[in-house]
């Protein structure tokens, strides 16, 4: 197996012993009354000025490519200092074993800002939508881990739990799996899942399979305001960026930079 199946299959194990049933999990949505838009924070920043970068600040620790590089990150202060940099958005990393994420860091981070949060994670099950539906404004689905049939299906269940999706594509056969839904937000991974080998063009090349209506994400291999420009060339304006951030000394700094092209 390739990393990305086996985080698959440590995920589905993880999920067998669950304590909690679905139905408990839909009964205690139906108490929750605070949504933040995902779409509509992107959507406002991207209209805010032409050189504006929206930017998903992402809460991470670690990753089976460079393991953990940053083990004390406090998702408290990280939220807090995302919130003051300029972030449209934030990102949590829900996954425990290759990503050292839970979902307390989420909830944790949720409750310390204003931002619409992500929920980043390997989401495989309708249990794990209403789950996400209970903490968090947005979740990820990753094209590759599912077919065509079990995108829509849990695409559509979150929606109805007003739920945003960002589905993830990171090659032409993903981007035909999901080409007739066309759903309204798409992350373009520049990192190949397979090899964890990140080549940022991918973003900028693949850009061309959707409409102007549909927000695109560039996800992977930005560390850089210059690498922001030169993807805006391509017409994508919103980035999902992690490592870089969560390494800094300065994030408050260096998010800013990443937004607007200065720092002050």
């Amino acid at each position: 197996m390739n990393i990305l199946e086996e985080i698959i299959v440590s995920r589905r194990k993880d999920y067998e012993s669950k304590t909690i049933s679905e139905t408990e999990l839909s009964i205690r949505y139906r108490e929750r009354t605070d949504f933040r838009s995902f779409r509509d924070a992107l959507q406002n920043k991207i209209q805010f000025s032409f050189n504006t970068a929206a930017v998903i600040a992402e809460i991470k620790r670690g990753s089976p490519s460079k393991g953990l590089f940053a083990p004390e990150l406090d998702p408290v202060i990280c939220a807090t200092e995302y919130e003051k940099g300029g972030a449209a958005c934030l990102s949590v990393l829900t996954e425990p074993h290759y990503f050292s994420g839970s979902l307390d860091d989420l909830i944790a981070a949720r409750r310390n800002c204003r931002l619409p949060v992500l929920r980043k994670d390997f989401i495989v099950s309708e249990y794990q939508v209403y789950e996400t539906a209970l903490y968090a404004d947005c979740m990820l689905l990753i094209a590759r881990c599912l077919d065509a049939t079990q995108l829509k299906d849990l695409h559509d269940l979150a929606a109805s739990l007003r739920i945003d999706v960002l589905v993830e594509v990171s090659d032409e056969t993903d981007i035909r799996k999901i080409e007739p839904f066309h759903f309204p937000l798409i992350g373009i991974n520049n990192r190949n899942l397979a090899t964890m080998n990140v080549d940022t063009e991918i973003a900028r090349n693949f850009v061309r399979y959707f409409t102007s209506d549909q927000i695109i994400v560039a996800a992977s291999g930005i560390s850089s305001r210059a690498d922001i420009e030169t993807t805006m060339q391509s017409g994508i304006r919103s980035f999902l960026i992690g490592e870089s951030l969560s390494k800094s000394s300065d994030r408050i700094k260096t998010l800013r930079q990443f937004v607007i092209g200065k720092s002050e």
